[in-house]
């Protein structure tokens, strides 16, 4: 079967670094680096083929115990498909994914005691992650995927979660069915708080 023009198009495209886009900008700083909305905490590969990971200065759920990673591509990809496109680029990012939810859940393990204490028999933490691309039309929108503990209002049922369909139903006044959520708002997280972990997951990540 032959892809459409357009689809081939898409996955060939050049994917250079975009002067206006603030990922690609972000993708410059060096391990360690304070960008300007997060830090810099992770980065492996190359312009091609390269990952880096930032420290997001606010969280969904608690300030206090929580906290979100992004990571990105080094190179302007707007599309999940691209990945598979670039030599190197696939491999980077199951190796980049992995040490990042270890490195979170490590983090989670021990701020709660787990890793400490003997009696307790949990071995892990959950741990979501939530993926963009744009859509067919605006391919702009730097491709990024975000780590976070999923648990609080963060930790609600998605639609695709088999234990959303468990949700109550209710119906508005022109018959459409709906459900409720609870809203999820993002806090800032304390600078003490957001430079100690920031160098614990550089530690974690090396």
């Amino acid at each position: 079967m032959r892809i459409g023009k357009e689809a081939e198009k898409l996955l060939k495209e050049n994917v250079n670094q975009n002067e206006s886009c603030s990922l690609c900008r972000e993708s410059a700083y060096k391990v360690g680096e304070k960008t300007g909305y997060g830090a810099v905490i992770f980065k492996i590969g190359n312009k091609n083929n390269g990952w880096f990971a930032t420290l997001s200065p606010q969280t969904g759920g608690s300030p206090k115990s929580d906290f979100t990673i992004q990571l990105m591509p080094i190179s302007h990809l707007t599309h999940f498909s691209q990945i598979d496109s670039y030599r190197g680029m696939a491999k980077n990012f199951g190796v980049s994914f992995s040490k990042v939810c270890r490195a979170m859940t490590m983090i989670l393990m021990q701020n709660e005691g787990l890793l400490s204490n003997a009696k307790e028999k949990r071995l892990s933490v959950p741990v979501a992650s939530y993926g963009k691309c744009t859509t067919w039309e605006e391919k702009k929108e730097h491709l990024h995927i975000k780590v976070f503990p999923f648990r609080g209002n963060i930790g609600q049922p998605y639609t695709v979660d088999s234990s959303f369909g468990k949700k109550e139903v209710f119906v508005d006044k022109t018959g459409k069915e709906f459900v409720k959520m609870v809203p999820v708002k993002k806090t800032q997280i304390s600078k003490k708080r957001f430079d100690r972990l920031a160098r614990s997951l550089i530690k974690l990540l090396k």
